[in-house]
């Protein structure tokens, strides 16, 4: 005869030993598989004594519940306690973040430079007074401006010098034309500045401006070299000769005005830059902005951390009831099957 199997791996059966020990034993001193064993038998005796089956099976199942819960409660209890606890977590979590994510959509990106500053008008079209600049930013547009001019004053000289000394007459009878072509330098900066605005974002510009500064650096770096190479110190003197080594001498003339032209346009960028913090036109990226971006985006990691916590409750309480209902399921099956040898008896 083949016997049967609780969810624990034990055998239920009443020739079995739990059998005959819950028969006898104290109720105190049963074991939940010989109670559970007990409950069966008593029901199958009732049967003898005229209950119905069918009743009798749905109290085999009522009583081995509630068995599972006395043998369990104190645990499924602490389980629906910590799962409500932890879902008014996530509850809180989860309306924090949607006030702050709110307030967040809520809250302009981009805000003008000089509203910040509280310095417009009503209608916000006014700019700051240079006097009213911070000092910081007033001081360092006054020497850009200053270095700006000799950068481009020099440029244009140097153009202008090289041209005369190459003994064209063109440009030694007439020197206004060899000025007009070292011209050329202060508006090749100002063209170099000027050429950002085709972009029409601010990230365009921006990345616009750092290549501007990322090549003059190098410019002026490469110029530096070339001038250490060509002047060896102040005992060897100045002597260029195009005639011996004209590559080097070309090199360095070049250089000179290409780095004279992008200083220039550099800090032509320095002034704009700063004086376009005092416009209405500028736009800066809003600290209150990021500052709840930032808080959304912690808030939205601590939400999931809180629901993944909950989920593992929930699963752990449901593996729990699996298995309550899994010895409901078991008693039930033992019952018929006594009863069914009960009848065949």
């Amino acid at each position: 005869m083949t016997a049967n199997i609780d969810p624990t791996g034990a055998e239920i059966s009443p020739n079995n030993d739990v059998g005959a020990q819950a028969a006898d034993a104290p109720a105190s001193n049963l074991t939940f598989k010989q109670k559970l064993s007990r409950t069966i038998s008593q029901f199958v005796a009732m049967v003898a004594n005229g209950l119905d089956i069918g009743e009798g099976a749905s109290l085999v199942r009522d009583q081995a519940g509630s068995l599972y819960d006395a043998e369990h409660g104190e645990a499924l209890e602490t389980q629906a306690r910590e799962i409500d606890q932890q879902q008014t977590r996530v509850d809180d979590q989860s309306r924090e973040y949607n006030s702050v994510r709110s307030e967040r959509q809520n809250t302009p990106e981009w805000e003008r430079a000089s509203n910040k500053r509280g310095k417009r008008n009503e209608n916000g079209d006014a700019e700051v007074a240079f006097s009213e600049w911070a000092l910081i930013h007033q001081a360092t547009v006054v020497a850009a401006a200053i270095l700006c001019l000799v950068m481009l004053g020099a440029g244009a000289a140097n153009i202008q010098g090289n041209l005369v000394a190459s003994g064209l007459p063109l440009f030694t009878l007439n020197p206004v034309f060899a000025w007009l072509f070292a011209m050329l330098a202060p508006a090749a900066a100002l063209a170099i500045h000027s050429f950002g605005d085709v972009f029409r974002t601010w990230r365009g510009r921006n990345l616009y401006r750092a290549a501007i500064f990322i090549l003059t650096g190098i410019t002026v770096i490469a110029w530096s070299w070339l001038f250490a190479d060509l002047f060896h110190g102040t005992g060897s003197g100045f002597d260029i000769s195009f005639e011996e080594d004209g590559l080097a001498d070309t090199l360095f003339v070049w250089l000179q005005v290409v780095a004279e032209i992008l200083v220039g346009a550099s800090l032509f960028l320095i002034i704009e830059h700063i004086a376009g913090q005092y416009s209405p036109n500028f736009w800066v990226r809003n600290l209150a902005y990021a500052e709840l971006l930032e808080r959304e985006t912690g808030l939205e990691i601590a939400l999931r951390d809180e629901q993944r916590r909950l989920n593992t409750l929930r699963g752990q309480h449901t593996e729990r009831m699996a298995a309550r209902a899994s010895v409901i399921n078991h008693a039930h099956a033992e019952y018929l099957q006594r009863v069914s040898r009960f009848s065949k008896a």
